[in-house]
C-alpha cells in the first residue's frame, strides 16, 4: 500500500502566517513616532510635580497665615510689643511663656515662615530685603531661587489694611 502525502510544490500566499518584513518596518516607524510625539509629555511630568508643589506650599502658608492672624485677633493671646515698632509684635502661641512667633500687621513675618511650614529638603529659602521671602528649587545649586525661576514669593504685610502678597513663579520649572 502505498502512501500517498499530497503535499504542495510551492506554498500558496493564502496560508501565510505572519508578517512581511515592510509591515514591521511600517509599525515600529509608527511606534517612534508615537515615542517623540509622548517623550515630552511624560518628561514634562517633573515640571507639573513641582509646579503644584509650589501651590501647595502657597496655600499651607495662605493656610498658617490666617489661623496665625484670628489667633492674634484673640484678646487672650499673650502679647509683647516690640520697642519702637508699631507694626510688630512677639507672640506666645504655645502659652508656654516665650513669644517664639514675630508678626507684622497680625501676619507672619517673612522671616517666621520657616517655623510654621514644614519645608521638604528640596527646597531652598532666600529673603531680598526685610519683606520678600523666596522659597524653591535652585536648580544651579548657586543659593538663589529668583533667577531659577521657580519658586513661591512671600511679601510680608505692608500696613494695617494690606495683607501679605503670595506669587507663583514657574517659568523655570
Amino acid at each position: 500500500m502505498p502512501f500517498n502525502l499530497n503535499l504542495p510544490t510551492r506554498l500558496s500566499h493564502h496560508n501565510q502566517r505572519g508578517f512581511t518584513l515592510i509591515e514591521l518596518v511600517v509599525v515600529i516607524i509608527i511606534l517612534g513616532i508615537l515615542a517623540v510625539v509622548a517623550a515630552p509629555k511624560f518628561l514634562n511630568l517633573s515640571t507639573d510635580a513641582r509646579i503644584s508643589t509650589l501651590s501647595g506650599l502657597s496655600a499651607s502658608v495662605k493656610t498658617a497665615n490666617s489661623l496665625v492672624y484670628a489667633k492674634s485677633q484673640m484678646p487672650s493671646l499673650q502679647v509683647q510689643p516690640v520697642a519702637g515698632r508699631e507694626d510688630l509684635i512677639d507672640i506666645d502661641l504655645e502659652g508656654d511663656g516665650v513669644f517664639e512667633t514675630r508678626l507684622k500687621w497680625g501676619y507672619l513675618d517673612n522671616t517666621d515662615i520657616e517655623k510654621w511650614i514644614d519645608l521638604d529638603d528640596s527646597f531652598t529659602v532666600q529673603y531680598q530685603g526685610i519683606a520678600d521671602t523666596y522659597i524653591g528649587y535652585d536648580q544651579d545649586e548657586n543659593g538663589q531661587v529668583t533667577n531659577d525661576n521657580c519658586y513661591f514669593h512671600y511679601t510680608q504685610a505692608a500696613n494695617a489694611t494690606t495683607p501679605p502678597d503670595y506669587a507663583i513663579v514657574s517659568s523655570g520649572c
